[in-house]
């Protein structure tokens, strides 16, 4: 036994050879590759330490279970290996300080056995969302010794807490159950506490804390590793589009169809060129030098599709392997998104009506924004932003120039080709019957994509009246009474104001001075009194004449 080991020293450290700097990621590799496949005979033998039915005889189980933490042991000394006891050989060899002091040798491994029994607390926080940090460390229980662990009541002032499981999303449609809270695991006689941290760079993280005997140092921090190894691959967050909430909901996006799309030729060249042919050909992107970095403003009138715009970038970013998160206004937060964004890079962050977010501050929003992408970016993690606004005018000129925001796409009305193709999109290819297409142009003429899918869809209601219920073909007169039918609601929400947003503040204000004025007089030079004021306010809010 040797309880020293100079710096150059290459021997074994407890019963491992410590790799040189060339061969360590290729040794850690191999002994991560014995958790990895699920398919394993490891796995196939793997002992339940719950108490499940036996995989196979009890020698079997031992033997399994002992290569289990001899190999956690292992990969975790990579990290850990800083313990002064070397076993190694079959000689007790003792430092040259200790010649002659037989029983200070003694007395100190008597000191390290019972270090090694004492409780240390060893803490690591993952860059992920607290959610798929629990996935991931349950994944990576189950995978290394075939148990999630036995969850722990906490007991509080209030009485015991049971232990805890959270039921939360995995998937459009999907959900999964996951511990939270104090897991305990006997085998390791370890407690591990799963919650959520704040990070001044990332929000609110995956950190996972554990108390248990310093002896299981190398398998915890092992353990570490194997959960760090489980978000990487199995993330249920990486890849998918979600909200950009607290509790994201995860999007479906097998559901858009790419073939009933309808834009302009000019706005798909654009929508292509500056945002999904950098999802589809990253690879060349970044090949050729182009940043994959991106921030793209989507403006024009209400009704034109840039709603739709984000739905086919969220199917072509999950497509290709890339995160897609929407901030949804007045949901979420604006930062928070942004950095779940950088958390699961590649990604694509899209930002629906900047301008309602921002409370009529988009300008000041926009360029925090920017700035925010632009840290992030410099560390070199592709995020692309996409930003849709109805009102481009309110936005200064200085955000508006190239560098800042790398393209700004109007998307307006349909030209003829793409009225017709709307039309053919929407109407069953069955019930499209002789319609004289410039004609109907004409009919449509000023319709933004809303009004000319809503037009469509009303000449089916003309032609199922036309022809007393039955099902009929759709006609050139059908389509014209229906546009003329909707232009004077088109000209009413053109018409139509926006609406003027009050300050609550400046409205209080307004109020006080108001109550406080009215009744007061002027004195004129000679302490006269010469007006008495009155203003038009009353205490309910609303005017005197």
């Amino acid at each position: 036994m040797d309880t020293h080991a100079d710096d150059n020293d290459n021997r074994p450290k407890d019963g491992v050879m410590a790799p040189s700097a060339n061969t360590r990621d290729e040794f850690q590799q191999k002994l991560m590759s014995l958790f990895r496949d699920a398919n394993t005979e490891m796995e196939l033998k793997m002992p339940s330490f719950d108490g499940g039915p036996p995989a196979a005889t009890t020698s079997e189980l031992d033997q399994t279970r002992a290569e289990v933490m001899a190999n956690l042991e292992r990969l975790g000394q990579i990290q850990t290996g800083d313990d002064s006891l070397i076993f190694s050989g079959t000689q007790f060899i003792l430092p040259e300080s200790m010649k002659g002091s037989i029983p200070n040798a003694v007395a100190y491994l008597r000191d390290y056995e019972k270090s090694q029994e004492a409780e240390f607390s060893i803490t690591r926080s993952f860059n992920y969302r607290p959610w798929d940090g629990a996935n991931a460390f349950q994944r990576a229980m189950v995978r290394v010794f075939g148990t999630s662990g036995i969850g722990k009541p906490t007991v509080t002032m209030f009485g015991k807490n049971p232990p805890e499981y959270r039921t939360v999303a995995a998937g459009f449609g999907e959900s999964i159950q996951v511990p939270w809270g104090r897991v305990h695991f006997s085998p390791l006689d370890a407690t591990f506490i799963l919650h959520g941290s704040s990070s001044n760079e990332h929000g609110i993280i995956f950190t996972l804390q554990v108390e248990a005997p310093k002896k299981y140092r190398a398998h915890i921090a092992a353990f570490f590793q194997v959960v760090e190894d489980e978000l990487k691959t199995h993330s249920i967050y990486k890849g998918r589009a979600f909200t950009g909430g607290g509790e994201p909901v995860f999007l479906d996006t097998s559901t858009i169809d790419p073939s009933k799309v309808v834009y302009s030729q000019n706005v798909l060249v654009q929508l292509e060129t500056n945002l999904w042919s950098v999802l589809r050909h990253s690879a060349a992107m970044k090949a050729a030098g182009l940043d994959l970095k991106r921030s793209v403003l989507i403006e024009g009138a209400y009704g034109v599709g840039k709603t739709l715009a984000g739905q086919l970038t969220a199917r072509e970013a999950v497509d290709n392997n890339w995160t897609f998160i929407i901030c949804r206004p007045g949901k979420d937060d604006l930062f928070e998104t942004l950095h779940t964004a950088e958390l699961y890079a590649p990604a694509v962050v899209w930002f629906e009506d900047i301008d309602v977010i921002a409370s009529g501050k988009s300008t000041e929003q926009i360029s925090q924004l920017l700035d925010a992408m632009d840290s992030i970016t410099t560390k070199g993690v592709p995020v692309l932003a996409g930003f849709t606004t109805n009102h481009v005018e309110t936005i200064q000129k200085g955000v508006l120039r190239p560098g800042r925001l790398d393209a700004i796409i109007h998307i307006g009305g349909l030209d003829d080709a793409g009225l017709e193709k709307l039309i053919k999109s929407v109407l069953p290819a069955d019930l499209q019957g002789d319609i004289d297409y410039p004609q109907v142009v004409a009919a449509f003429h000023d319709f933004l994509p809303a009004f000319a899918k809503e037009a469509t869809v009303r000449a089916l209601r003309y032609a199922i009246s036309r022809s007393n219920g039955n099902p009929a073909p759709v006609t050139t007169v059908d389509l014209v009474n229906a546009a003329n039918g909707l232009r004077p609601q088109l000209e009413l929400m053109e018409d139509a104001q926006e609406g003027v947003r009050t300050d609550p503040l400046a409205e209080v204000f307004r109020r006080v001075v108001a109550e406080g004025m009215n009744g007061a007089v002027l004195i004129d030079e000679d302490d006269n009194i010469d007006t008495t004021l009155r203003t038009n306010h009353n205490r309910n809010g609303g005017t005197r004449g």
